[in-house]
């Protein structure tokens, strides 16, 4: 497990040319996902403006439309590069088609543990195509705590602003989100 060391993102975004990214790709139900969210804290949320597949989950839903992409997830690709300003982590989430409906990112304030049982609970696969151009248009970065409800019989994936991010923290998701040409969200 990495620490967070690192206090500029920019040059170890995911497109980021130069910067070595190790990547392992993981099966994962979107129940099973919207059940361990939870347990890793504090994320950085970047959804995809792409519409999402047809092939909606039965049982689960989203609490809020932002959430949404996260209900078609397939498959977690777990990245991770060291940077000169340090380590990164951070999750594409893809569809069953292999496009991105999302990315979360670890933050300093995040939960290690409950992020390495989020990737314990994948199965590991083999890599699949790499991604398609243009599937990485992301509309938005917010930091959330998610949460996952039961009500009348489905599981709901809700999530609530972070209430409080350290300064380091919300220096890193600050320079992701400029990375991607977005502004934070709270």
């Amino acid at each position: 497990m990495f620490g967070w060391l690192a206090t500029h993102v920019a040059r170890v975004c995911p497109r980021a040319v130069g910067a070595d990214v190790e990547r392992r790709w993981l099966r994962i139900a979107p129940s099973l996902l919207a059940r361990r969210l939870p347990a890793a804290g504090p994320l950085l949320y970047l959804p995809c403006a792409v519409p999402t597949p047809a092939d909606a989950p039965t049982g689960l839903l989203a609490g809020c439309r932002e959430l949404a992409p996260l209900l078609y997830v397939r498959r977690l690709v777990a990245a991770c590069a060291v940077g000169s300003d340090g380590p990164h982590e951070w999750l594409e989430c893809r569809a069953r088609d292999g496009r991105l409906c999302a990315r979360l990112h670890l933050l300093p304030d995040s939960d290690y543990l409950g992020w390495d049982a989020l990737l314990a609970e994948g199965t590991p696969v083999r890599a699949e195509r790499s991604a398609r151009r243009g599937d990485e248009r992301i509309k938005a970065a917010q930091l959330l705590d998610f949460q996952c409800l039961r009500l009348a019989g489905f599981e709901v994936l809700d999530a609530l602003p972070t209430a409080r991010v350290s300064a380091l923290g919300g220096g890193i998701a600050r320079g992701i989100a400029r990375a991607e040409g977005l502004a934070l969200s709270c």
